[in-house]
């Protein structure tokens, strides 16, 4: 299975937070063009798994199969603050929020050019060993490059850390 990204999918691992921008495609919305709930998720998913490439530097195919491990949503929130148009490009950014022992908490923005946020959604996701599915400690040199990652985002967002 191929790893490459949709054509109408532009990721911009240099900036912080991790941005992904994406054209919502009237497949994506219903009659009346309004984005199907699920293709959210669906596009929180993508984010994740661009940030986990390019970010902490390993594809979930690698995870789960070179690796035995897998990183599984376990929890998620939506909140629903506008609907984007079909054909209307879609910012995406993620930050990461709580980091546990095995735990990663991910809160990812949809917005348009202009700043307008039509949704933000917060998963959960764990750590497990493969085959088993049992929570395993997330590994250090993972958790080093995500909190690098949440200290250059505190730092982008004029925050102390």
């Amino acid at each position: 299975m191929d790893a490459t990204p949709p054509s109408d999918f532009e990721s911009r691992p240099e900036t912080r937070p991790f941005t992904v921008t994406r054209t919502v495609r009237w497949g994506d919305c219903d009659p009346a063009g309004i984005i199907y709930t699920p293709r959210v998720l669906d596009y929180a998913m993508e984010i994740m798994e661009s940030w986990y490439r390019e970010v902490v530097g390993v594809p979930w195919l690698t995870l789960n199969r070179e690796m035995s491990m897998g990183v599984p949503t376990v929890r998620v929130e939506l909140d629903f603050l506008g609907a984007p148009a079909p054909d209307q490009d879609l910012v995406l950014d993620l930050l990461v929020g709580d980091l546990g022992h095995s735990s990663i908490t991910f809160l990812v923005t949809g917005r348009d050019r202009a700043g307008k946020a039509f949704f933000r959604a917060k998963l959960i996701s764990c750590f497990v060993s493969r085959p088993a599915f049992k929570p395993i400690a997330i590994p250090q040199e993972f958790r080093d490059r995500i909190q690098a990652y949440r200290t250059d985002c505190d730092r982008g967002r004029g925050e102390d850390g």
